[in-house]
């Protein structure tokens, strides 16, 4: 499952083309930096210094909404604080002139939730009667090293990433992706790869909505490897988080190895236990 925001419309044809630009660029076999990386520099190309200066009132009317669905088509891959303050700028911009529309308030509703920003997506559901449900209160430590959300009876809370000593597997799954069911179910039943339960840690990436019930279920099932969510840009250096069942082989917190989906006889995880547990035995038993 690839992890996007939400589907997004089509620009009006009587404003400028950044939108259009960049959701071509989208569509290119590139691979996934590749492309992120020509649709970021050809919507930084396309801005209006407003835009860069937050000036969003300054901004020409008719070319407001283009600027917002750009800059959402390009957040919802990479949720980074500059875009994100970007979208909430047009927004305002927008609602201002009495253009808004339901989806300009749930576009910038599922940005926040996908950065993190709980209270501001709270007080915009409140503002315009946005029908989701309230988020929990959320607080994000400052810093720069890896970090997650997990979840306990208290409610939602911001914390390091585990040890990155030694080797660790991170699993990136989502709650409603079935191969990431099937690939857990794999995983968790299955003697076949219990060596890897006390380096795994499972990662469910940020997304547009917040999945806690469906989380909150998973936790209950298995207490002893539950399921933290993504904080955008604080994962280990190197640990995808755009699709979705993916595995991370980490070696003192650095991706060393990455395998997309699980195929049915999972050789390249029969590889991985040979790296990080047959051959450190070997070397154990050597004089």
């Amino acid at each position: 499952m690839t992890v996007l925001l939400s589907a997004l419309p089509k620009s009006d044809s009587s404003t400028s083309t950044l939108y259009d630009t960049v959701r071509d660029i989208e569509s290119r076999p590139e691979t996934d930096d590749d492309r992120l990386r020509i649709m970021r520099h050809a919507y930084d190309e396309g801005i209006p210094p407003a835009l860069r200066s937050l000036e969003c009132d300054s901004i020409p009317i008719d070319r407001r909404e283009d600027l917002f669905l750009a800059t959402h088509l390009v957040v919802v891959h990479r949720p980074d604080a500059l875009l994100v303050d970007r979208l909430i700028c047009l927004h305002g911009a927008i609602v201002a002139t009495n253009n808004a529309r339901p989806y300009h308030h749930h576009r910038v509703h599922g940005v926040l939730v996908a950065s993190r920003r709980f209270s501001a997506a709270n007080e915009l559901r409140s503002k315009f009667g946005i029908s989701v449900s309230e988020l929990p209160a959320l607080e994000l430590a400052g810093g720069t090293g890896p970090r997650r959300l997990i979840l306990s009876e208290d409610g939602v809370t911001d914390v390091p990433w585990p040890n990155q000593e030694g080797w660790q597997i991170v699993a990136v799954v989502h709650p409603h992706c079935a191969p990431s069911q099937r690939a857990m179910s794999k995983v968790m039943d299955g003697s076949t790869w219990s060596w890897m339960l006390p380096m795994l840690t499972l990662l469910v990436p940020a997304g547009s909505a917040w999945e806690e019930g469906e989380m909150r279920k998973w936790n209950a099932h298995h207490p002893t490897h539950p399921m933290a969510a993504e904080v955008p840009g604080r994962t280990p250096k190197g640990v995808a988080t755009n699709e979705t069942p993916v595995f991370h082989l980490l070696q003192n917190g650095r991706v060393v190895d990455t395998l997309r989906g699980m195929p049915e006889d999972g050789e390249a995880l029969k590889a991985w236990r040979s790296r990080v547990v047959e051959e450190p035995m070997e070397r154990r038993r050597s004089p």
